[in-house]
């Protein structure tokens, strides 16, 4: 890796750049519905950190063994202390739902999503991705090629990815944490069926927490999340992001696993003064009030803009297909749910940004067509 402005000729600056050196294991994969067993693939799964970088600046990599080489590509870091990222929620490519029944449709609407998404917000820090990246979990030919179209779009070489275990990313165990360089990754809170466990990152004054919500029990991402907030004093903002969406309005709102994380998890997450909550699964957007103690939280001090001055309970953000894939359909098509300050499906695929620049969060949702602002929600903290 070396700055882009040593980059002066059509060749990769090798005598300007700083090499990483990563380490490579044998790609398993728990062979579906036979008592976990687990069995190489035949793949590798190669991994580099890379640090040092300054804020603010242009880079150009390439990857290889020390003789063989990729293309030239080009990453850039951002500012840490005013930043942007884009929050997309279940890919789940070859889920084939809606639509012409083909990865390639999948495809399309992921790849379109991105193009726009990246056009709109090119200095975007990173992305969220909330799980369910790929749908098929007892065909690993098909998972790989549906692996393959996520990872496919030219913005995923130089925009930084943060996803989180969905439950069609999972089944495979371990196999699902082979693909992504997940930090600060714990091997013992949020384990379950050989994957990858919770892990967190900070950017700027924002702790990200990553669950892996296909472990139910909140014992597990109660320490994780007591042991990451103790390790990162001082942030502004701290978010929890995972799958199984627990305030939504959709198909999954009261399936019995859902019912008992929105009774087990919202103390934790109140407990370690969570701020908001980014969620997938149920393919339907959804934003609530903040929400304390189960209710929401309707009253708020507001400035004239209507931005939230220092919010009283969490925010709770579910998030629809961002492919096209599948959409859900309201459980109550009449009413929302009280806990509902928003909502919207309108069966096409879309996607959010939030900005943090120190006390100041703003959030908004796009639809991926016609690029329109769905919703919108601003926050100050002042205290």
């Amino acid at each position: 890796m070396a700055k882009a402005t040593d980059k002066t000729s059509a060749e990769f600056p090798a005598d300007k750049a700083v090499s990483f050196s990563g380490s490579q294991a044998i790609v398993t994969a728990t062979t579906f519905n036979t008592d976990d067993v687990t069995a190489p693939t035949g793949l590798f799964s190669n991994k580099v950190t890379v640090n040092g970088l300054a804020n603010s600046t242009e880079y150009v990599y390439r990857v290889g063994d020390g003789s063989n080489w990729s293309d030239t590509y080009v990453v850039s870091t951002q500012d840490p202390k005013a930043f942007g990222f884009l929050v997309v929620g279940d890919p789940q490519l070859g889920s084939k739902a809606t639509g012409p029944k083909t990865l390639e449709a999948d495809t399309a609407g992921w790849t379109s999503l991105l193009n726009k998404a990246t056009a709109l917000y090119p200095d975007s820090s990173f992305m969220l991705s909330l799980g369910d990246q790929v749908n098929d979990y007892s065909d690993r030919a098909k998972q790989d090629a549906e692996y393959l179209t996520y990872f496919s779009p030219k913005q995923l070489r130089s925009l930084p990815v943060a996803t989180v275990d969905g439950n069609h990313d999972f089944a495979m165990g371990e196999y699902y944490g082979y693909h992504y360089n997940l930090p600060n990754l714990s091997s013992q809170y949020g384990v379950s069926y050989g994957n990858d466990g919770d892990y967190w990152f900070r950017y700027g004054n924002a702790l990200f927490l990553m669950l892996n919500s296909n472990t139910e029990s909140v014992y597990t991402h109660d320490l994780f999340i007591r042991d990451a907030v103790a390790k990162n004093p001082g942030t502004t903002w701290r978010i929890a992001c995972f799958h199984h969406a627990i305030y939504s309005e959709a198909d999954h709102v009261n399936d019995p696993d859902i019912i008992d994380r929105r009774a087990s998890y919202v103390p934790v997450l109140e407990r370690y003064k969570i701020d908001i909550v980014l969620m997938g699964h149920d393919h339907a957007y959804t934003r609530t009030f903040q929400m304390l103690g189960g209710k929401p939280q309707k009253t708020q001090v507001q400035d004239t803009s209507g931005t939230v001055i220092n919010p009283t309970g969490i925010l709770y953000l579910t998030f629809n297909s961002g492919s096209g894939s599948k959409f859900y359909d309201w459980k109550n098509s009449s009413a929302p749910e009280a806990y509902s300050a928003a909502r919207w499906q309108g069966k096409v695929p879309s996607f959010g940004h939030i900005s943090i620049s120190g006390g100041v969060f703003t959030f908004t949702e796009y639809r991926a067509d016609d690029m329109s602002v769905i919703d919108s929600y601003s926050m100050i903290k002042t205290e």
